[in-house]
């Protein structure tokens, strides 16, 4: 079903089928790390029994971000005894306010996540807050920074640092187009930027979904979506009532290609 990578000492990373998401493990002395729970309590049980067979220890968990696929099996880890839920404050607030909503996302896999009936099927809001400022967590000889670079794949995206390894979420998308519903193109090419300039502090580079990165895959996904930016401005400008006809020029599928455009322009009418 899924398998463990080891990315450093201590340092784990699970890809589990269906949405292929990837989830963090780094064990300490004292407690252990899982970061993102999968999408309901069928992925979140697959998960937690796969962290089982590498630690016994207490877990803590952290969410990168409010997507279903990243948080929705919180409840089976507060079944399991984690007590401490780490998440961007933006992230936070958009699981309490809109993440009943993302329910329907999940119907064909966990269909009680879904109907929102049945065992671990409530929704776990975090309740330990990252805000602008890093966090330093010990776990035990061992010590994870939880950080955020400002808005980009969504608007509280965190990352996660160990001596070794950093888990960069759906900022980083390795294998597939980056998903664009909820982000901020500009911004989020910065903050790629920003990522591949940590690359001398880690060896790994773990996204949110795919195979491990290089700096250089992270600053090529930045580069491009500048050039995305830069090619929807100019279509945008060239005829301002149709903004699809950038759709073909752009790096992306055609799906993909269409929320940029939208989020472009939205985000660009908040500043």
């Amino acid at each position: 079903m899924s398998r463990w990578l080891e990315v450093g000492p201590d340092n784990y990373v699970l890809t589990t089928q269906g949405s292929l998401l990837n989830t963090g493990l780094v064990v300490g002395s004292e407690r252990a790390l899982v970061i993102d729970t999968g999408s309901g309590p069928r992925q979140g049980r697959e998960i937690l029994d796969a962290v089982r067979e590498k630690t016994q220890l207490p877990l803590v968990v952290a969410n990168t971000h409010a997507h279903y696929d990243h948080f929705f099996g919180n409840a089976v880890f507060a079944e399991a005894g984690a007590t401490e839920f780490w998440a961007h404050e933006n992230c936070a607030a958009e699981i309490q306010e809109n993440g009943d909503s993302q329910r329907r996302a999940v119907t064909t896999d966990e269909p009680e996540m879904a109907a929102g009936q049945g065992d671990n099927t409530e929704l776990v809001v975090p309740n330990a807050i990252v805000k602008d400022q890093p966090v330093l967590v010990d776990l035990g000889g061992q010590s994870v920074t939880f950080f955020y670079l400002g808005h980009g794949h969504t608007d509280g995206d965190l990352l996660v640092g160990t001596a070794t390894t950093l888990y960069a979420g759906d900022l980083v998308e390795q294998g597939s187009h980056p998903s664009f519903e909820d982000s901020y193109p500009e911004e989020w090419a910065d903050v790629l930027r920003h990522v591949s300039a940590l690359r001398h502090r880690y060896e790994f580079l773990i996204p949110g979904h795919g195979e491990p990165c290089s700096d250089q895959f992270v600053k090529t996904m930045a580069n491009t979506m500048t050039t995305a930016v830069r090619q929807a401005t100019q279509a945008t400008r060239e005829t301002p009532d149709d903004a699809t006809k950038a759709i073909p020029i752009l790096p992306y599928g055609p799906e993909q290609s269409r929320w940029f455009i939208r989020r472009l322009q939205e985000t660009r009418a908040h500043h």
